[in-house]
This record gives C-alpha cells, structure tokens and sequence, in this order.
C-alpha cells in the first residue's frame, strides 16, 4: 500500500510541476521603451534627482497597461538625473504613459510599445535653476555660489511662492534632495530666501538654515566635491514637493 501511495504522489507531483512548467511558458518582457524628459523653452535636459524609495523625490513614467484591463495597477519607472529613460524589460502591449515630475502637468497618452520605442516629453518646469559664473573656493574653507531662479511656466495653477532653496553638497555626484552633506550644505527658507529672478549668492556650511548655529568649514586639505542648486514651490507632484535643480558643477578644496 505504501508503495502504491508513493506511486500517486509521484505522479501528482510530476502533473503540477509540469502545470506550473506550462504556466510560466510565457514570453519574458523584452520590449524597449526609452525616451528623455527635456526643458520646453530652451530644449536642456530636465534636471532631477536619482529615484528614491521614500518617493521624495525624482521624474517618475507612469505606466498604465491597458492591453488586458482598462483599470489596470499602474507601475513606475524612474529617469536618470538628466531625465533620461529606457527599460529595456517591457511587455508588448498597449500602455497609458504619464510623466511625473516637478512640471506642469502631462496628460496621459497611450502607446503601443513593441520593439523598440523612443518617446521624448518637453515640459514646463516649475522653477527653473541656472549657475551664474562658477562656484568659487574661498581661502577660509568655505565656497560660494551664484544661481538665478525664475518661473518655469506661466501657467496660473502652478504659480506657488518658492519655499526652499538649497546648495547642496555631495561628495558623491549623486548630489541633491536625495544625497547631500548635511555638514557643508546649505539651506535658506523665510527671511533668506531670495527674490525670483535675481541673482543669489550662497556660501557653503549652513545646512540649518543661513545664521543658524555656526558655519561649518570643509576639512584642511584637499578634496573632491560636487556641488548643485535646488529651489522647490509649494506645489506637489505625486503628492510630493518636489525640487527642480541647476546641473552639477564640482570643485576641490584647497
């Protein structure tokens, strides 16, 4: 009997195994989809943050797939700092895509993706961010920067007062929201922020606030240092206040 027992088990055994087998004989996603995320008015590359998981911060594509429902799960995918994209792992299909990011809102757009499929967005920016000159390294262990800050759209809805402003600094060129030193920072809110469309000079070593406490110094010898301006609205994407950002410049210390 036992022998009989073990005899069904094994063939119960083989039957789901070659079920699952059957199941997963799908086609695995190997589509492309790759695109970039660009300024509307000047055609640069859309400055951002490297994706986090805390969801602060970033250009996320929304991806609808309407192929099998029309109220499917959406899922994400993130740009690089310069806005571009490609995910080289997509199913074929046809796909609702929303960019989402620290821009004037994107309607959704539905896209066949099969093979190979490139798509650039131009957008308008909430804020947009720009070096004057270069960062200077001072004789005291400190650097200081100028930048401009001015509307990106004149669109009403998105016409919020500028809330924060900060010189972030990364040893890594990750550098932003992010990835940043919370030592050599610096971070102006109220009173210190500046007027749009101004120049702003901002020294490094303040990352509580300009006044707030005492001014950090970077260390007594030479190092490598990335440095970029971020300025952010009350205004939310993906229910988050978003920064938009200048490019990265790097300096070294004396």
């Amino acid at each position: 009997m036992k022998s009989i027992r073990y005899i069904v088990l094994f063939f119960l055994l083989m039957a789901g195994i070659a079920s699952c087998s059957e199941e997963d004989n799908y086609p695995a996603p190997a589509e492309t989809f790759k695109g970039s995320i660009v300024d509307a008015e000047n055609g640069e590359p859309f400055q951002t943050d490297v994706y986090s998981t805390t969801g602060a911060s970033g250009v996320r594509i929304k991806m609808m797939e309407y192929s099998w429902s029309e109220t499917p799960t959406p899922y994400y995918m993130y740009t690089m700092m310069d806005g571009k994209f490609n995910n080289t792992k997509i199913f074929k299909g046809e796909y609702g895509v929303t960019p989402e990011g620290a821009f004037v809102a994107v309607p959704e757009e539905r896209i066949q993706i099969s093979g190979t499929v490139e798509k650039n967005y131009a957008v308008e920016p909430f804020l947009r961010v720009e070096w004057i000159g270069e960062p200077v390294v001072n004789g005291d262990g400190t650097a200081t920067v100028q930048a401009r800050i001015t509307r990106g759209t004149t669109h009403p809805d998105y016409q919020q007062p500028l809330t924060e402003v900060w010189l972030f600094v990364s040893e890594v060129q990750f550098v932003g929201f992010v990835s940043y030193s919370t030592v050599y920072s610096t971070k102006l809110t109220g009173a210190t922020l500046p007027a749009l469309g101004g120049t702003v000079s901002i020294t490094t070593g303040w990352p509580n606030g300009v006044n707030s406490g005492t001014q950090q110094k970077f260390p007594g010898y030479s190092r490598k240092y990335f440095l970029r301006v971020g300025a952010r609205t009350s205004k939310q994407a993906f229910s988050t206040n978003v920064f938009n950002y200048s490019t990265i410049k790097e300096i070294t210390t004396n």
